[in-house]
């Protein structure tokens, strides 16, 4: 029996609410295709559907262009004659802009959003639809929150839970628990937010999509992560990952990876939250998920302040404010702007923070949201504070007092807030001594307390109790002290604190030994002030002083370690005839293009777990172009060639003695990409010379290919401990290769520029979908390095090119879709010589920020 146009539909509802999208666009494709894609009211419906599966799975941009298909069919003329089903098109009509509003929303588009749901809204209401007025109020719910407009945001979600409960719809009910948790959380209200989402997650488990399913899991583990018990937090990522295991990627996916760096972070390890964080930020970037991106970068951008590399740090946050400028996301840009400011703060660079705290009193002035107008207020007190100026740090203490009176739209600013004003009445009390300052301090102690008490906040609890310690020694409550710090110790151990056990262990140490001395000091009648510097008061609100209370706990900044990065150098000019050539010249071939568009299944295929390689019956066209490619390149007296990563696969013993021989017959310098190898499981980028290998180099960051429906994880053997890159010394100068994504890792940059000797020629060959960011680095690489910079893609994504780091350089690329060539003459000497004057020009000026965008 044939399924009619309305049952395929229903279908692939059915497979949309139960997370299996590739079979519902499979279902809608086929509805496209055949003749029920001639009637309009079919047709509205299956581009509502594709829409919603767009942003689904992170297709941000399909979504849209869905949108845009169904906004083009109701301005058509011939939908007048529909007006008997005038009705019907306005509530496809309200579903469109439901979607449209949704994916704005992810995009970070908060005008639109709130236009497309209002109108949505406005429909529905005029239709009577209940169930549809009540998704509008839960997305408006969603818009306001995003703003901050917290008690706008509980309004809408309390009119949209109210006619859920109405209707007995439980996954809608679902959904606005979910909501009303972020706005608990918000507020600092974990217990009720925590409520919440195990309220929301009950329902999913039994009625809705493992996809949804994977957001509640998450939305709890951030509950337990502010809660301060990160290994609780860690055990429901792991389990939304899981989830996550049987379904396509999307921005669920991301999120688990953004949150698992906050988890590193928060325990003091920075460089694998750095991983993850860099892990979260490729998935982001495959989707266009702008809000995902923002935060990414500026949590990286945090995690490279605390590892004290302030320059790095800056660049982060720059991109992220770039991007954030470009949504028009107030919020967003707040955030990125008062991220560089605290950063700045901290690294006692105040001119710096004083220009951005222009730019947010911009911002301020433009925005109507309290968030941001909180955000400006707390970001002028800290840097009024830093100034040391008795009036100017009287007028922080002012700005701090008037946010405590109010509802703060985030609570983690409350504490800052606290904590901030705590530290200046200490500062007062230094100066004058007085006893009402110092009852003050503890008067907001104790509120502190509460706050930690009332949000489960272990972290900020402990801290609060070894504040409160230091205090009652300042006031000679000497047994008051030595019980906050014991309770301090206890609850830092149950809960699992390990760093803050540490932390007050020594304090209970240093009480036990001090506090002979202190009670004799105590005989002498000492001032407030001396007490205040014999505990080392000041030091530890220094360690309090964090811009949120997920990191209090953590000093403001992590020793710094040794870089995961070591570079080897190599000498083939020691042992050998040849010396180094003065001019030479240096090619890309992008090859590797797939008839219909469908590289992983067309050219490769799985050949272990989690690694692929070309083909068998691609192997001869593969040995065509790069026979074509090496001749051509030599009729143009190319003397170095790189090909892109995966694109010539040397475990074909046929294309291994190619590249051998044809290095050999023309003298050239020949790097095939990079390739899987299968005996040692690792992403190894060999350079062939006329006398075979010369060298080979290992790719350190695995990747996460994610094209149309379809992804691959890169399995691959990387180095648990240090990871060599090769700086080797050849006729062609000395030269740095990295593959794909670890050129863009900032800590290996950083380490190739400060090579001794200097880098002359990166070449970085790549198999990427996401060409915009590699462009950034090789801009900014071609100076801050001072090389020649390589970037050979594969030529299904393209956008390969050189960058040369003269004044007057002339980029090259070649396009997306296209196999062709490219070179570039270089100087050696000139650009050694031309080197060094900009290292001396750059010694003669302030370092500053530099965005990659």
């Amino acid at each position: 029996m044939t399924e009619s146009a309305q049952e395929k539909l229903t279908r692939a509802k059915a497979l949309l609410k139960t997370g299996e999208y590739e079979k519902c666009l499979q279902v809608i494709n086929a509805l496209s295709a055949g003749d029920e894609s001639k009637d309009p009211l079919v047709t509205l419906d299956t581009l509502v559907i594709r829409a919603e599966v767009s942003w689904r799975t992170g297709k941000l941009d399909d979504g849209l262009d869905a949108i845009d298909k169904a906004e083009r069919f109701f301005s058509a003329d011939w939908m007048r004659k529909l007006e008997e089903q005038k009705e019907i098109l306005q509530q496809k009509k309200s579903n469109i802009l439901s979607q449209a509003g949704v994916i704005y929303w992810y995009k970070g588009d908060l005008i639109k959003a709130k236009e497309s749901h209002e109108e949505s809204l406005r429909i529905r209401e005029r239709l009577g639809d209940k169930e549809g007025i009540s998704i509008a109020y839960n997305n408006l719910g969603l818009v306001f929150w995003t703003k901050g407009d917290l008690d706008k945001a509980t309004e809408c979600y309390k009119r949209s839970i109210t006619i859920y409960e109405e209707l007995n719809d439980e996954n809608g009910v679902s959904k606005v628990l979910n909501n009303l948790a972020n706005i608990s959380a918000s507020r600092g209200e974990l217990d009720q937010a925590l409520e919440y989402h195990q309220q929301s997650l009950a329902i999913k488990e039994r009625i809705a999509s493992k996809q949804d399913v994977a957001v509640s899991l998450i939305n709890i583990g951030v509950i337990y992560r502010l809660k301060g018990e990160l290994d609780k937090a860690t055990e429901y990522y792991n389990k939304s990952l899981a989830i996550q295991e049987d379904i396509n990627i999307g921005p669920e996916f991301a999120l688990v990876l953004h949150n698992l760096g906050e988890i590193y972070s928060l325990k003091g390890e920075i460089q694998l939250s750095l991983e993850f964080y860099q892990r979260s930020l490729l998935i982001y970037e495959a989707m266009g998920t702008k809000e995902g991106i923002v935060l990414t970068l500026i949590n990286i951008g945090d995690c490279y302040s605390r590892k004290g590399q302030p320059e790095i740090a800056y660049e982060y946050f720059q991109r992220g404010l770039t991007i954030a400028e470009d949504m028009g996301s107030l919020r967003l840009i707040s955030n990125a702007l008062s991220d560089i400011i605290w950063a700045a703060l901290d690294n006692k660079d105040t001119e710096l923070a004083h220009e951005y705290l222009s730019k947010l009193e911009l911002v301020n002035s433009e925005s109507d949201s309290l968030f941001v107008d909180q955000r400006y207020r707390l970001s002028k007190a800290l840097f009024l504070k830093k100034s040391g100026r008795t009036r100017e740090r009287a007028e922080a203490e002012e700005i701090l007092e008037k946010l405590l009176e109010e509802e703060i739209t985030d609570h983690s600013l409350t504490v800052t807030a606290m904590i901030h004003l705590c530290d200046l009445l200490l500062m007062e009390l230094k100066i004058s001594g007085e006893e009402s300052i110092l009852k003050r301090a503890k008067d907001l102690t104790e509120r502190l307390s509460g706050i930690a008490e009332e949000q489960a906040s272990h972290p900020l609890f402990v801290e609060t109790l070894l504040l409160q310690s230091k205090l009652a020694v300042v006031a000679f409550e000497f047994n008051q002290a030595d019980e906050l710090m014991k309770k301090a110790k206890q609850i830092a151990d149950e809960k699992g604190l390990l760093r803050l056990s540490k932390t007050v262990e020594r304090e209970v140490q240093l009480l036990q030994q001090q506090r002979e001395k202190w009670e004799k000091t105590l005989k002498t009648s000492p001032s407030k002030q001396e007490m205040v510097e014999l505990t080392n008061l000041n030091e530890l609100l220094e360690k309090m002083v964090q811009k949120t209370v997920e990191t209090l706990g953590l000093e403001s900044k992590v020793e710094s370690r040794k870089s995961k990065y070591r570079l080897v150098y190599q000498d083939l000019l020691g042992s050998s005839q040849k010396s180094e050539r003065g001019r030479f010249r240096v090619g890309i071939a992008q090859i590797g293009l797939a008839d219909q568009g469908d590289i992983l299944n067309e050219l490769y295929e799985e050949k272990g777990d989690g690694l692929i390689g070309l083909r068998d019956d691609s192997i001869e066209t593969v040995r065509e172009k790069l026979q074509s490619m090496v001749k051509r390149a030599n009729s143009e007296n190319v003397d170095v060639l790189i090909f892109p990563e995966m694109t010539i696969d040397l475990n074909y013993e046929q294309l291994a003695e190619d590249v051998r021989n044809l290095a050999k017959q023309y003298e050239m310098c020949i790097i095939p990409g990079s390739f899987h190898n299968k005996d040692t499981r690792k992403n190894v980028c060999r350079v062939y010379g006329q006398d075979g290998i010369l060298w080979e180099q290992e790719k350190h960051i695995p990747a996460i290919i994610h094209i149309a429906d379809k992804r691959f994880i890169e399995k691959i053997e990387t180095s648990e401990k240090e990871k060599n890159t090769i700086v080797c010394n050849t006729q062609f100068g000395r030269i740095a290769i990295t593959i794909c994504r670890d050129f863009l890792d900032m800590d290996l940059r950083v380490e190739l520029k400060n090579s001794d000797p200097p880098v002359d020629l990166i070449i970085n060959p790549a198999f990427t979908p996401v060409t915009a960011d590699f462009k950034a680095a090789h801009f900014d690489a071609r100076r801050s390095i001072y090389a020649y910079c390589f970037f050979a893609n594969v030529a299904e994504f393209g956008d390969s090119l050189i960058y040369s780091p003269e004044k007057d350089r002339i980029e090259r690329n070649v396009p997306r879709g296209e196999e062709n060539l490219i070179y570039k003459d270089v100087d050696l000497f000139q650009l050694r010589s031309e080197r060094k004057k900009w290292e001396e020009e750059r010694k003669k000026k302030v370092s500053f920020i530099q965005s990659t965008r």
